[in-house]
């Protein structure tokens, strides 16, 4: 009766696994059409046919995007080929397109238990690519398949985050992001999400085997088959400068799972390929197979990674195209600024033009890599002009610099800013500040939420700045921050930071997580602002006079005025707009929350 039990439980089990998933059967290798479609939607586990050299051993394949999935064995990728002639049966895993690494690892996980039952295998390996990689970490561990794998191979998986991913939480540059046609799914692969919450809670997971991760990380964005395609075109300007060599997603060092066993060292030569090109069976397979067939091989780079340091830092801000009011501005004593430009369109036309709107001229310097342009400013307050969206990282030539760090490793975190300079430029720190702004874009396990963005300002005590986040409620907060003088310099950065009990968080049912809070009702209507501009107030507000702030993107004030509730809880401000130049701004009503909006 016992026994009865049990099987009907794993029976029961089973199939409720096998429902979250569409199951496929391939064609052997050499009858694969190249023009195959997989699901775009459902998840789906494509079983690869049973070698007739069958070794025993089953390799399964996860990309972490659902509809990407297919090019682990089609687009003349290798790895269904190469595994199927070597004797392996390959099954390859889709989870879901964006829903981030906590979903992903739990459909993993179901399928290794429907694989395992199907093939009678008591385990599997696993081959990770990109967000596959942290998908099979969180499978193994937070989900308990650790037993039922072997060995898993991470290929050019971002385990501390990316910085294309911190820059897509900022909904002005959120287009830069949707380049690489992985739009969903950033909000757990940024750089402070894996480092604050990820990093932390798996790498001190009861259950956390690093011995059994093997890591190929690549190095060669500009040198790979698919450098043509617009995902790892943006590196050049940011990745570069920010997080060193990289594959065009992923940073290199972002690739250093703790523990783990790294196939290849920094700007290795046999890894001088791009985060496609990693994914790939004729790039991979040979190194993958020496491992599964050498358990005993050793290292080939160390494996004490180095944490990701918590300090971040600046010397450039960032102007949008989405703002007409971003101008070029040089520091003082400055005499010329480098502009490096991502754009939308992979070749743009740009026209300078000074505070007078005459257009001069510039040097430009067209980068081998698309989408990015690099320029040369010498003359102050001028004006970008492109017939494409871009974002420009402007670096002056001086020694000013400004830098993030969080230095509080309680549930609340204290953020610290600091702005230092050489002898030279020390005198142009005077009177410096520091701002933010700030939107709560997720739950700690990654649940997306629709919060407005609040202005938050650093106090100065002593030498640096500070903001004690106690206050916030608990999630995941982008931030943009903004450090100046006025007239003598302006700095940027993006990052973010994580507010909460992060382990109570995960261990929690996403049921169990607790509701957003209500916020108070307002609307601008229309919220693209041309002629007319109207704010309908909530029926709960009690005060008829209202204190309305109008602030740039980056949170600074650019007009205030007192307005008085007529009627119906409308009020008319379009005199009060009429002459905003265009961009994005937000508004603030008393205490009501922050109105993002368009002034066209």
């Amino acid at each position: 009766m016992k026994l009865k039990t049990t099987l009907i439980a794993l029976f029961s089990c089973v199939l409720v696994c096998a429902q979250n998933f569409r199951e496929v059967q391939l064609p052997t290798p050499d009858k694969l059409n190249p023009l195959f479609i997989g699901p775009l939607v459902k998840s789906t586990i494509h079983y690869g046919v049973t070698p007739p050299n069958y070794n025993g051993k089953v390799i399964v394949f996860n990309h972490g995007y659902i509809d990407l999935n297919q090019g682990q064995f089609l687009f003349d990728n290798s790895f269904y080929q190469d595994t199927y002639n070597e004797g392996y049966q390959a099954i390859f895993v889709a989870t879901t397109r964006g829903k981030g690494i906590w979903v992903n690892g739990k459909l993993l996980a179901d399928a290794i238990d429907i694989i395992t039952d199907r093939f009678n295998v008591p385990d599997i390996y696993l081959v990770g690519h990109s967000n596959g990689g942290k998908a099979a970490e969180a499978a193994m561990f937070q989900y308990q398949k650790n037993n039922k794998v072997t060995k898993a191979f991470a290929l050019g998986t971002p385990f501390w985050g990316t910085y294309l991913a911190d820059i897509s939480q900022m909904p002005w540059l959120n287009w830069a992001w949707s380049l690489t046609g992985l739009n969903e799914g950033a909000r757990t692969s940024t750089t402070y999400y894996c480092r604050d919450v990820v990093r932390p809670y798996l790498d001190n997971h009861p259950d956390n085997q690093p011995e059994k991760f093997v890591v190929l990380g690549a190095s060669g964005f500009y040198k790979g088959s698919t450098i043509a395609a617009a995902a790892f075109l943006l590196t050049g300007g940011i990745l570069l400068p920010v997080q060193g060599a990289n594959d065009g997603v992923a940073p290199y060092t972002s690739t250093l799972r703790p523990g783990a066993t790294y196939v290849f060292k920094k700007n290795d030569s046999r890894a001088i390929f791009d985060h496609l090109d990693v994914g790939l069976g004729q790039f991979s397979w040979p190194y993958i197979k020496s491992y599964i067939e050498n358990r005993s091989q050793k290292n080939s780079a160390t494996s004490n990674s180095t944490l990701y340091d918590s300090k971040i830092e600046s010397d450039y801000y960032i102007i949008s195209s989405e703002n007409k009011y971003d101008k070029i501005l040089l520091d003082k004593n400055s005499k010329y600024a480098m502009a490096e430009i991502l754009h939308e369109k992979p070749s743009s036309e740009f026209n300078i033009f000074d505070k007078n709107n005459t257009k001069i001229k510039f040097s430009k310097n067209l980068s081998p890599v698309k989408h990015k342009t690099i320029i040369s400013i010498t003359e102050n307050n001028v004006t970008i002009k492109s017939d494409s969206k871009y974002a420009a990282f402007v670096k002056q030539n001086n020694s000013i610099k400004m830098s993030l760090d969080k230095i509080s490793q309680s549930n609340y975190p204290v953020l610290k800013v600091s702005f230092e300079a050489t002898k030279n430029d020390i005198n142009l720190l005077v009177n410096s500040k520091a701002r933010g702004v700030i939107t709560r874009t997720s739950k700690i396990d990654g649940t997306p939420v629709k919060s407005a963005p609040e202005i938050i300002i650093f106090e100065k005590k002593g030498e640096h700045y500070y903001f004690d986040s106690k206050n916030l409620e608990e999630g995941i907060y982008s931030l943009f921050l903004n450090g100046e003088s006025a007239g003598n310099f302006k700095r940027s950065i993006i990052s973010g930071f994580v507010v909460g009990d992060v382990k109570n968080s995960l261990t929690k049912t996403v049921n169990n997580t607790p509701t957003d809070k209500p916020q108070k009702s307002i609307r601008l209507i229309p919220n693209s602002v041309k002629n007319n501009a109207s704010l309908y107030i909530g029926e709960q507000n009690t005060t008829k006079n209202l204190l309305i702030t109008i602030y740039d993107t980056t949170g600074k004030t650019i007009k205030d005025f007192k307005r008085r509730i007529h009627q119906h809880g409308k009020v008319d401000i379009s005199e009060d707009l009429k002459y905003l130049s265009p961009g994005i701004y937000l508004l603030k009503v008393n205490d009501f929350k922050i109105i993002r909006f368009l002034k066209n």
